[in-house]
Parts: C-alpha cells; sequence; structure tokens
C-alpha cells in the first residue's frame, strides 16, 4: 500500500488487555497465562492492537509491543551472554533511584530472530507498511549492568554488532522499517559525542530498510515534572551527525516544544509527536492539524510524518484508539490542505 504525504504511524507500543498482564511496564516477565496460553493471547492481543491501528487509519503500523514486558528487555532476552534470572541493582537516571537490570556475563550473541518472527505473524494480517522496534544500543547499555566488557564503548559496540544481525534479518523479511527506541540519549548527552552517535550508525550499518531512532523527551504528566533536565537542542548537533538515520521520532506535543528546532537536523524526516501521551483527553483533530501546520514552516511535506509522542502503553485504550483516529483525521485535513494550494 502506498504511502500519502505526511503518513500516520505509532511510535511501537500500544495499551495491552488486562487479561494479558496487569502492568504496562515491568523489568522482570509478568503476564497473567503461560506457555501455549500465552502465546495465543499474545497473537491475540498483537491482532487486537493491530485491528485498533486499522481501524483508526494509521498508514505504517506496529505490532503494538503487546509481546514486551518492556521496550528493551524483550531483545535483551534473546541474547546469548546476559543473565535476565539473576538480576542486579544499578543506579539509574542520575542516581534518583536504584532498579534490578540484567546482567552482561559474557558476550554478546544474538540466539534467535523473535522480532522478525513477530513481524511475519503481523504481515500476515495487513498489507500496509509495517515499522518494528527494538531498544538502541545506548538504552541497552543503561539498562544492564556490565560484568564482563568492563568498558561502555565495548559493551556500546557489542550491542551495536547484535541488532545489526537483527535488523539486517528484519530487512531480508521484507520489513518496512526499523526504529530504534533511545530514551537514554536525553538522560545522557554526554555518551552520545563518546559513542552514543557511533553505536547507533554501527547498528543500521550496511542496510537500506527505512531507518529510524525514537528518542525520547521526558513525560511531566506521568512523573510530575519535567524529568530529563536536558532537551533536545543540547543534543541535535551530536544526533544530526548520524550517518546511518535516516528518521528521528520525537517528542514535540506534550513538552509544547517550538517547530524551529528542527533546523538541527537537516535532511531528517521527522516523524513528529503532535499527540500527547502523557493523558487520556483526547486531541482534537484540528490541534493535530495545527501542530502539524505549525512543522510545515520548517520542514517540507516530504519529511513529516505524524505520530504519538511515545508510545500508549500507559494510556487507556479507548482513549488510545480516539487519539490516534484523530491523528489520522489531523494529517488527512492538512493533506486536503496542501493539495488544494498545488
Amino acid at each position: 500500500m502506498p504511502l500519502p504525504l505526511i503518513p500516520t504511524t505509532t511510535i511501537g507500543s500500544l495499551p495491552k488487555p488486562q487479561w494479558l498482564t496487569g502492568t504496562w511496564y515491568s523489568v522482570v516477565e509478568r503476564w497473567n497465562l503461560a506457555g501455549a496460553a500465552l502465546k495465543e493471547a499474545m497473537d491475540d492481543a498483537t491482532r487486537l492492537a493491530l485491528a485498533d491501528q486499522e481501524a483508526a487509519g494509521i498508514d505504517i503500523v506496529c505490532d503494538g509491543e503487546q509481546r514486551r514486558s518492556t521496550h528493551y528487555t524483550h531483545f535483551i532476552h534473546q541474547l546469548g551472554g546476559v543473565d535476565c534470572e539473576k538480576l542486579k541493582a544499578k543506579s539509574m537516571r542520575g542516581g534518583k533511584f536504584t532498579q534490578e537490570v540484567p546482567r552482561v556475563t559474557g558476550p554478546l550473541t544474538l540466539a534467535s530472530h523473535q522480532a522478525v518472527d513477530d513481524y511475519r505473524f503481523l504481515r500476515r494480517f495487513t498489507n500496509r507498511a509495517i515499522k518494528m522496534t527494538l531498544p538502541g544500543p545506548s538504552t541497552m547499555v543503561d539498562g544492564m549492568a556490565d560484568d564482563y566488557y568492563g568498558d561502555e564503548r565495548a559493551l556500546a559496540h557489542a550491542c551495536a554488532d547484535v541488532l545489526n544481525q537483527e535488523i539486517r534479518a528484519l530487512e531480508a523479511a521484507g520489513c518496512d522499517m526499523v526504529q530504534l527506541d533511545e530514551p537514554a540519549f536525553t538522560r545522557l548527552p554526554e555518551k552520545l559525542d563518546a559513542w552514543g552517535v557511533e553505536a547507533m550508525d554501527r547498528a543500521f550499518a550496511g542496510t537500506k530498510v527505512a531507518r529510524c531512532v525514537h528518542v525520547c523527551y521526558g513525560y511531566r504528566a506521568r512523573l510530575g515534572n519535567k524529568e530529563w533536565k536536558h532537551g533536545y537542542e543540547e543534543i541535535f548537533p551530536a544526533l544530526a551527525q548520524a550517518k546511518e538515520v535516516d528518521q528521528y521520532s520525537l517528542e514535540f506535543a506534550e513538552p509544547k516544544l517550538a517547530p524551529k528546532l528542527l533546523e538541527g537536523l537537516p535532511g531528517k524526516i521527522i516523524q513528529l509527536g503532535v499527540i500527547d501521551v502523557g493523558t487520556d483527553e483526547v486531541e482534537r483533530p484540528e490541534t493535530v492539524a495545527a501542530r502539524l501546520r505549525a512543522a510545515l514552516e520548517v520542514l517540507p511535506p516530504e519529511r513529516l510524518i505524524a505520530a504519538p509522542d511515545c508510545g500508549c502503553t500507559a494510556r487507556d485504550r479507548a482513549a488510545t484508539r480516539a487519539k490516534l483516529r484523530a491523528l489520522v483525521l489531523g494529517a488527512e485535513s492538512i493533506r486536503l490542505e496542501l493539495a488544494a494550494r498545488s
């Protein structure tokens, strides 16, 4: 199915049904079922997530990450050299809290191609463009305790190498777009120049699939205030240097950022966050259109994709469906405006 001008997409995660799990984020796998029953339930939840996106009119769909307890551990569980059973306490986010995380105990190897299996399952049920998501190398480094490499750059390179294997396999299977999720970038901007951009390029090296990186900004509504002290203006100069990244997915709605910031990523396609995922309040299509219209003062329409700010996993399912429909209606109205001018 060909993509329209200013296509719409989701970032990756969508709300999970209560019958699948009672939590939207857990480093330890917590599901309401096990074995064959759990697989069947995950399959059903994935089909529901796809149906919600198609009913809303989303152009580039995802699997809703219904098989994942977090955005990064799903992939880490596929790796040799990582102990996901005996976890280790690690200070996180500038010492704000300590979290039990998987341990790197040996050289990283890719033991299976679960993302490829997930893609093939989704492809059976849709002819729309598909985006598959994976954790970025910086976020993997941030989310594991290193008991083997003893050097963050070396670990980041090892993460990039196993990611590259999975991305190449997804490309060979026919996947339309691969997105690396990098919430660590705004938490740890000093790592970008040291090895973050280098590792990101290494993960995508030698691939031709559409290549996107989602860069989180922070969630005031979810956490009581803006968590990160670093903003996009601090990291865009480093992100602009990436040679293997075609697109960046950015959060602009909830933080109410000025589109002029996008001038800091010349030549990159932008998946612009025009839906606030920090609240269940549903945007009006006119609000979405206004946000896209403002971005078009900086970007040509060929470099703009409409999206939510981030994953919707923490949101109410009915609200998420309504938000996605508002996203599509807002984008459609802008396409009509552009067509009327031509």
